[in-house]
């Protein structure tokens, strides 16, 4: 009986498992084979080259953050600050259990130098993830503190997701979240307060 043809996103999938295992440059394709249940020759009839392959396993996990978490901050069923609590717990869930949490960075770092394209894919990651965060920091900021407030966010989080992995300890991360949603909270009350104060004297 013959297989069944290997869908695309189960491709993917497998693939991100050995390359977030044993790195791009560890990977080779008889690894990406095996991974997918087929001959060493066969899986060029799925991809045109390794290389190939992880651009768009780059480009997949990109627009799944773009379209599946990052789309959080712009849910106005919910209030600014329960969607800065919500993207939290998504990273949380991401960067300690999902299969692409640092790989992005890892990845990234790795091939640097080598292979520009991956580069790109993750730079616009990035670019998308601190323009999220600005959406959410201009409720309680102005535009350009908002901008600046959501690199540094961004830059923490990935620190303490750096920290994290290196020292096996996932309260890293939560703590930082913990303190970056009471610094939100802090940042909305103040605003609520002057926008108070601002009416009071008016009326």
């Amino acid at each position: 009986m013959a297989k069944p043809k290997l869908d695309r996103k189960t491709l993917l999938r497998n693939s991100l498992s050995v390359f977030k295992t044993k790195g791009y440059n560890g990977t080779s394709m008889n690894d990406l084979a095996k991974a997918n249940g087929l001959l060493k020759g066969s899986i060029y009839h799925y991809i045109e080259s390794k290389e190939a392959l992880m651009l768009e396993v780059l480009t997949a996990l990109k627009g799944h953050y773009t379209h599946k978490v990052f789309i959080k901050a712009f849910d106005e069923s919910l209030t600014p600050y329960e969607r800065v609590k919500e993207l939290a717990m998504r990273a949380e869930e991401i960067f300690v259990f999902e299969e692409g949490g640092d790989f992005l960075v890892n990845i990234g770092l790795e091939t640097q130098k080598s292979t520009p394209a991956f580069t790109e894919v993750i730079k616009e990651f990035f670019q998308e993830w601190i323009k999220t965060m600005t959406h959410l920091y201009s409720f309680v900021l102005n535009e350009s503190d908002a901008k600046e407030q959501a690199e540094v966010v961004v830059a923490e989080i990935e620190g303490s997701v750096i920290m994290m992995k290196l020292l096996g300890d996932v309260n890293y991360l939560h703590r930082t979240n913990e303190r970056l949603l009471k610094e939100y909270k802090s940042l909305q009350d103040n605003r609520q307060m002057t926008s108070d104060n601002k009416t009071n004297y008016e009326s």
